[in-house]
């Protein structure tokens, strides 16, 4: 608990927490509001409407900001290293970063879907309804969530650079609806949250290749994390 509570706390001195609420905060009330004032839409598919700005922009460009930013307070002086050779163990303390960054991204998508839920009522909808009705979405978001910080986090470790990741991040995020006419942008990552809202509109193929991809990132991240300090020990 202790490495958690570290990394909370530099995540939180460098104000990326605090911007990252705002932006998500506004950005729902934004769509919301523009949905409260169509009558075509309704309290069932409000949700959507609130969240679509957040969900193809922000929430995907913004956790790719607080993996690289994680990583960066390290990297910046050497911390890494320096816990390495305190005897201090590498593959805790990038366990704990990849723990934090889920924790907090899983808040903005709460508060972001709490700020939805009042449009709901607002729509005259049963809240409670649209949580039943919406598992899918819910699950989905979730797996996706992970499955893109785990794809950052190994980008930055197999290129051992965060501007590289971060140009990534932004080029796959806004390019992402190019595969539309394709049929095939369930395929990017970074264009997931879009899809989980959208999910009746996904086919099993779809489903399953998010699923899958989320099994390999997980799996592929904790080997990056093992190999690691074998790396530190070639510099000694």
């Amino acid at each position: 608990m202790d490495y958690l509570r570290f990394e909370l706390r530099k995540i939180k001195g460098s104000g990326i927490f605090v911007i990252g609420a705002v932006l998500t905060i506004l950005s729902v009330l934004f769509q919301g509001y523009l949905g409260l004032m169509v009558k075509e839409i309704t309290c069932d598919i409000i949700h959507v409407t609130a969240l679509n700005l957040f969900s193809t922009l922000i929430f995907p460009i913004f956790i790719s900001v607080v993996v690289s930013e994680s990583f960066s307070i390290e990297e910046t002086n050497c911390g890494i290293a320096n816990s390495y050779f305190s005897n201090i163990s590498i593959i805790k303390i990038y366990s704990m970063k990849l723990l934090t960054v889920r924790l907090i991204n899983l808040f903005y998508f709460i508060l972001a879907t709490a700020i939805t839920m009042i449009f709901v009522a607002l729509k005259g909808g049963n809240t409670v309804d649209i949580f039943f009705k919406e598992w899918n979405w819910i699950a989905l978001t979730i797996i996706n969530i992970h499955t893109l910080i785990n794809v950052v986090a190994i980008l930055i470790v197999c290129f051992k650079s965060r501007l590289l990741a971060m140009m990534i991040s932004v080029i796959a995020t806004v390019f992402a609806s190019l595969l539309n006419p394709l049929g095939i942008s369930w395929l990017n990552p970074w264009y997931g949250f879009e899809h989980a809202l959208f999910y009746r509109g996904l086919s099993h193929l779809a489903i399953t290749y998010m699923i899958i991809l989320f099994t390999l990132s997980e799996f592929l991240i904790k080997k990056k994390i093992k190999e690691i300090p074998p790396l530190l020990e070639s510099m000694v």
